[in-house]
């Protein structure tokens, strides 16, 4: 069943120009909210917790088959005439699932929507494949990034990413596998599933070490992220989808922790919508696209050359 999704962002702020980073996955919508549990002593994984979390994430990966397959709408935006209205008229948009309570854990589910106007697919894929720039894009969120091994449109990368938060450092280490399926000339969804993920105790310190698994703090246990692209209407439409498991939040701590899971996401989200968008322009106009100039040139010999006989008559 596709999960029900409560829209967050009514209005976006206009879009900033100045170079930015574009960031990654799905840790990076989750994981500031998450900062405050680290208050709250480790947290060890749950077998019941993982059994909740794979179901979740198999509904996951058969939602997007649905959309690939033509079965349902590709982009999550049309399927409202109010949302695709929304964002061709340069809103960004966020949403939320509501969060999953699972055994002594939480599911966050949350997606992005913006359209970028006068750019292509490929201008786009081009940025979000470019892993082992990611540090140099996300500094200094993202310390370390690297791009381990290529196989076709398989890719496996290595991140890691730190926050500070509350008088809280958060270091989260993730070696990721993704998949980039171009589904014809015009779509392109990316899935990424983190296979292994770290939390990196005293980052920065000369003590730096992985927490032992029976005491990691559990800002995130898994993550995986779903990046839906399709090229029509002048531009190129973009969908960020993120889903984390983390650990439960205590009763006691629901009042501290709760504005959080409220509102940090959301303002994650749309600085990463905003970002991507600061990032394709500037690889744009960096390094144009030489297919685009060629049509618009060609287009405009065509244009030149019909004034041309019109004149002649």
């Amino acid at each position: 069943m596709r999960p029900h999704f409560t829209i967050l962002a009514r209005q976006a702020p206009q879009l900033a120009r100045k170079p930015r980073a574009v960031r990654t996955g799905a840790t990076l919508t989750i994981l500031l909210f998450l900062m405050g549990v680290a208050r709250l002593g480790a947290a060890d994984l749950k077998q019941a917790t993982l059994q909740a979390w794979d179901a979740y994430v198999q509904a996951v990966h058969a939602t997007m088959e649905e959309r690939a397959a033509g079965r349902s709408p590709f982009l999550w935006v049309d399927e409202s005439p109010d949302l695709i209205r929304r964002v061709r008229g340069g809103e960004l948009l966020v949403a939320s699932h509501d969060r999953d309570k699972v055994p002594q854990g939480l599911i966050h589910h949350w997606i992005g929507a913006m359209f970028l106007p006068d750019v292509t697919l490929d201008q786009v894929v081009s940025v979000l494949d470019n892993y082992d720039r990611y540090s140099d894009f996300y500094k200094p969120f993202m310390a370390k990034s690297a791009m381990l091994e290529r196989t076709g449109d398989k890719v496996n990368v290595n991140l890691v990413m730190v926050q500070k938060a509350f008088l809280v450092t958060a270091a989260i280490e993730t070696e990721s596998e993704v998949q980039i399926v171009r589904l014809d000339a015009n779509k392109v969804y990316i899935v990424s599933d983190a296979v292994r993920v770290r939390e990196i105790a005293d980052y920065g310190q000369p003590s730096e070490h992985p927490f032992p698994e029976d005491r990691r703090p559990g800002y995130v246990w898994h993550t995986v992220g779903v990046t839906r692209l399709e090229q029509r209407d002048g531009g190129v439409y973009i969908e960020m989808e993120t889903v984390a498991l983390s650990r439960g939040i205590p009763v006691a701590f629901r009042w501290l922790i709760k504005p959080l899971t409220d509102k940090l996401p959301r303002s994650i989200m749309l600085q990463t919508l905003k970002d991507t968008q600061d990032a394709v322009s500037e690889s744009t106009e960096r390094v144009p696209n030489r297919d685009q100039n060629v049509a618009q040139s060609k287009a405009h010999d065509r244009l030149m050359a019909g004034e041309k006989a019109v004149r002649e008559k």
